[in-house]
């Protein structure tokens, strides 16, 4: 199934974070004994952030920022300072992630790596699912191109192709209208000329021609509608609009967002319509 980077981000965190639980509450465990939660505890410092007694609950921040707390008591036994560095850039990722920053492809490639990496020497048995949404970005991200490549491709052969057809028809009708019309006064001459420049321009034209994807289509990275042949919400840089013209519920600016929010609407963006109200004469 193909996903968006930020949604393939969320699959990889959730990944990390049911393979980690299991996995920190042992090596915890193992050094700690029963009092293991309460220092996991201690590596956060207000008290809204207390762990739940159910290590099911505990999410990517808890999981690595136990870890990163607690590396040289328990980690580094059985980890090195490599694990460590990815602990450090997968909490950096999270934080991303939980702030809704933006993510290409570059960055959802690295930090599936991270994952893969850091699981490999933790859960090496689920290092499979990460290579397989590894595999997956790198077909969604290179399949378009490599599919543009082979039309283009498909379309030298039928060029060549069609040349070859033109340029055998050029000289039958070149020998036969001469030898067919030898009285036309020369007319016979130009008529064969006019046919071989016209079947010249026809290839002309043909091999001039490149193959265009136009139409609706989805894009394969961000999974939005796209007509021309480059995304312009992946690459900003090569669209001729601005999309946020065309995005509902958003104010060009705050006066107008006071206004539509004095107005009572419940729906952001929109006013309300101003409606009439009828007396009755008594």
């Amino acid at each position: 199934m193909l996903h968006a980077p930020i949604d393939t981000v969320a699959i990889g965190l959730e990944t990390l974070t049911r393979c980690l639980r299991s996995y920190v509450a042992r090596e915890m465990e193992s050094v700690h004994g029963d009092k293991w939660q309460q220092v996991a505890n201690g590596s956060f410092r207000s008290s809204r952030d207390n762990l739940s007694d159910d290590t099911d609950e505990w999410d990517a921040h808890a999981l690595l920022t136990i870890m990163w707390d607690n590396w040289n008591s328990v980690f580094r036994r059985k980890l090195g300072l490599f694990e460590r560095s990815l602990v450090a850039e997968l909490r950096a990722f999270r934080n991303r992630w939980a702030h809704q920053r933006r993510f290409d492809f570059d960055d959802t490639y690295r930090l599936l790596d991270s994952v893969q990496r850091l699981l490999s020497r933790t859960t090496p048995e689920v290092v499979g699912e990460i290579s397989e949404m590894k595999f997956s970005l790198l077909r969604d991200e290179f399949g378009e191109a490599i599919n543009r490549k082979a039309t283009e491709d498909d379309d030298r052969v039928q060029r060549w192709a069609m040349a070859f057809v033109c340029l055998a028809c050029t000289g039958v009708f070149v020998y036969l209208i001469p030898n067919t019309f030898p009285k036309a006064g020369g007319l016979q001459y130009l008529l064969a000329g006019s046919v071989a420049v016209a079947m010249c321009y026809l290839i002309f034209n043909r091999f001039r021609e490149r193959p265009v994807v136009v139409g609706p289509r989805e894009c394969r990275r961000c999974r939005r509608i796209i007509y021309g042949t480059s995304c312009p919400y992946c690459d900003p840089s090569t669209s001729t609009f601005d999309s946020n013209e065309f995005r509902i519920g958003e104010l060009e600016s705050d006066g107008d967002e006071h206004a539509a929010a004095d107005d009572g609407s419940p729906h952001p963006g929109f006013s309300r319509p101003k409606t009439r109200t009828l007396h009755r004469d008594n």
